[in-house]
């Protein structure tokens, strides 16, 4: 068994769920669809590619610094045409996307896709502030892993925390261990930016009592298709410290 560790650390971090359009959540930690996301993008794989070979890693997840909620309230169309020069061929394509937001049962904004308003949308997005986890894909193909390992340090794209906007502080590439899922989170160093010595830890299991399904395995990026994994949490001893 290998894992390849991945330090994710920085100002910003976003690990969206199933919300949409003026609504845009985060998670408390990483999901498995983020960090396999940050792989493929280090791997330089297409948005369509299979993804087989790295949804079948064990995922684990561990905040050494669990960060605090912010909150970034922006506003989306309200576009307007130039009044001289020529007329755009499709207004459509325009700064702003064309919706009409009505109020929903709870009285909060709700976008459709009717065309014919231009009106400013407020969108909330979350963040995850100052935050720092240690995430841990692990295989028993060790190719794969030192593959891995050696495009998080150098990467074919840019690699971003969640969102485009959310860059990486610090070297994503924590190197790898020979401990599996259960064991190397006490086994492995807390990271610097640490704030808990007890961090709480996210590991993937089988379906078991105690376990929680969570709907972040992807299939594929292109169709956003996610398949149902189950995760176990639980609250680690703090991690030994390495010699210097």
């Amino acid at each position: 068994m290998v894992t390849v560790l991945l330090r994710l650390t920085g100002p910003m971090q976003s690990y969206g769920t199933a919300s949409h359009w003026e609504e845009r959540a985060t998670r408390s930690r990483p999901t498995k669809s983020a960090v396999v996301g940050l792989v493929a993008n280090a791997l330089g794989l297409s948005s369509d590619a299979p993804l087989h070979d790295l949804t079948q890693m064990v995922f684990a997840v561990r905040a050494d610094r669990p960060g605090r909620q912010m909150i970034d309230e922006q506003t989306a169309g309200g576009g307007r045409f130039p009044t001289t020069g020529p007329t755009p061929a499709n207004p459509d394509h325009w700064y702003g996307a064309p919706r009409d937001p009505d109020l929903s049962p709870e009285g909060t904004l709700r976008a459709s896709r009717k065309k014919g308003s231009r009106d400013p949308v407020l969108i909330t997005k979350h963040y995850l502030e100052d935050a720092a986890f240690l995430a841990g894909l692990s295989t028993e193909n060790a190719q794969l892993a030192h593959t891995i390992d050696g495009a998080l340090r150098q990467p074919a794209r840019l690699l971003f925390l969640g969102r485009h906007c959310c860059p990486p502080a610090r070297a994503v590439a924590h190197g790898t261990t020979p401990y599996g899922p259960d064991q190397w989170p006490s086994h492995v160093s807390l990271l610097p930016e640490a704030t808990v010595t007890r961090p709480t830890v996210w590991t993937e299991v089988p379906p078991t009592t105690g376990a929680f399904p969570s709907s972040e395995n992807p299939v594929s990026f292109t169709a956003r298709h996610h398949t149902t994994l189950f995760l176990r949490t639980s609250t680690m001893p703090p991690a030994p410290e390495l010699p210097q």
